[in-house]
């Protein structure tokens, strides 16, 4: 039996935040919009983000947020311009969730549940009458003289305009498999290799497995490529086969590009007590050892650190990693201390692709509008989100652009009809 065909002016392709926020536009605008999407329900990653309680922006002004994107900021100004940081929590607030900034400059829903975001997005699209079609696998996407037809499971979609939102490959048990790169390149788009970012990195070194999930809440981390410098901070946190945390991630996002790569590893130095300057840490080590000269080294500084990679540390200075506080020689605290402030990896690899917070690659900037999000190459085709190749850094970052380039592709699309 022929899959039943629906006719409408806007078809988007993805129920998350970039696809509800498009529909959300273009249905206020008057376009007839369906929505489908593979899933059973909307925003399965947007559920997950913020470990359930959504870091859905961040503070700052529009300028802020496009130097943060950094080489991405150009395209994406527009669209955040359209619908700022601010424009988006005014929005939550005047349907009823309230927003709150925590350290840092991210944005959290006062009820710390990712669902209240969720629904507040689906119940405006529904108060819009915007038709959902769930558990529709889209097979295809093509042109016709009406228009486009989309292909689905069980639907056959006819639609004056289309919105790609169908996400990256990064966690793709929530529907993020790939397809709208799929799609664009079937129009003839250029669609560049999706790689991991905001990953953990495997690092050469393998003493730090046997500290997984030893963290510290505050780091300084520095990398060089080449004459390239990068550098991140924040929290980082021990993985089995490396280091990963905030800082990590964010610091991942810098140097993806250059990454995998065995025989020319990314170097790395971390400030384990940022705090703390050299000669001050070094005075305050020979001041401990000297009040507490029979006790264990690693135990007298778990003052400062866990006692656990204060062991991994004094292992490096002694083979026993046993040493007494007062046995501590000079040459051997200025290593110690020389350590805590530049503790050497040798990153290697980012973790898979597919378990990274976001995908760094997709459809090409140059092929979109900017001012629209709508296709160069094909009119009436539009794209919003992480299939983008665009990403910004932890903290609501890469939420925030799917919201803006969302509603920036829903208003245009409604426009062109």
């Amino acid at each position: 039996m022929p899959a039943p065909l629906i006719k409408t002016d806007l078809c988007v392709i993805g129920a998350g935040p970039a696809g509800l926020l498009a529909s959300i536009a273009s249905a206020a605008e008057g376009a007839e919009t369906v929505v489908l999407d593979r899933n059973a329900t909307a925003c399965r990653k947007l559920m997950r983000t913020g470990r359930g309680r959504c870091n859905l922006t961040h503070t700052g002004s529009v300028e802020d947020f496009v130097r943060a994107y950094g080489s991405f900021g150009r395209f994406l100004r527009r669209s955040l311009h359209e619908f700022s940081a601010q424009n988006l929590r005014e929005y939550l607030a005047g349907r009823g969730l309230q927003t709150k900034q925590e350290k840092g400059g991210c944005v959290f829903p006062v009820t710390d549940r990712a669902g209240d975001v969720a629904r507040v997005l689906i119940d405006h699209a529904r108060k819009l009458s915007v038709r959902f079609l769930h558990g529709k696998y889209v097979r295809s996407v093509s042109r016709n003289p009406q228009g486009f037809a989309a292909a689905a499971d069980t639907a056959y979609i006819q639609a004056g305009a289309v919105v790609v939102a169908t996400g990256g490959v990064s966690w793709p048990f929530t529907g993020s498999t790939g397809d709208g790169y799929k799609f664009a390149q079937t129009f003839g788009h250029t669609v560049t290799e999706p790689k991991a970012c905001l990953s953990p990195l495997v690092t050469a070194e393998k003493w730090p497995g046997g500290l997984g999930g030893v963290g510290l809440p505050n780091t300084v981390i520095r990398a060089s490529v080449g004459k390239r410098r990068f550098r991140s901070s924040g929290p980082l946190m021990f993985t089995s086969n490396g280091i990963g945390g905030p800082a990590v991630l964010d610091l991942s996002r810098l140097v993806t590009d250059f990454l995998p790569d065995h025989d020319n590893p990314v170097k790395i130095t971390v400030d384990l007590m940022p705090e703390h300057e050299e000669g001050r840490l070094d005075y305050l080590i020979a001041s401990l050892c000297s009040q507490q000269p029979k006790k264990e080294l690693a135990g007298v500084l778990a003052r400062f650190l866990p006692r656990a990679l204060m062991l991994a540390i004094c292992r490096q200075i002694s083979p026993s990693g046993i040493l007494l506080a007062g046995t501590l020689e000079k040459k051997q605290r200025r290593q110690l201390v020389a350590m805590l402030k530049r503790l050497v990896f040798s990153a290697v690899a980012t973790g898979p692709v597919a378990e990274a917070t976001v995908t760094r690659g997709g459809v090409a900037t140059a092929q979109i509008d900017s001012a629209t999000m709508e296709s160069i190459l094909v009119p009436g085709l539009f794209f919003a989100g992480e299939v983008i190749n665009a990403d910004g850094p932890c903290g609501g970052y890469n939420l925030q652009m799917a919201f803006s380039t969302g509603h920036l592709a829903g208003k245009a699309a409604a426009s062109c009809l």
